[in-house]
């Protein structure tokens, strides 16, 4: 999934208008969420090397 399609999922999800404030909200998570990933992505790879 991107982000594209990740926002798209998230506008789903919400009944009556979009505010500024469900779009930040729908960004901290995907940047959350790539970040958790990467964090993952790291330590497997560290494991790897050791």
């Amino acid at each position: 999934m991107n982000e594209t399609e990740f926002l798209a999922y998230c506008k789903s999800q919400l009944t009556g208008p979009l505010k500024d404030e469900d779009v930040i909200t729908m960004l901290t998570a995907w940047g959350s969420i790539k970040y958790s990933q990467g964090y993952q992505n790291a330590l497997e790879e560290k494991e790897d090397i050791e």
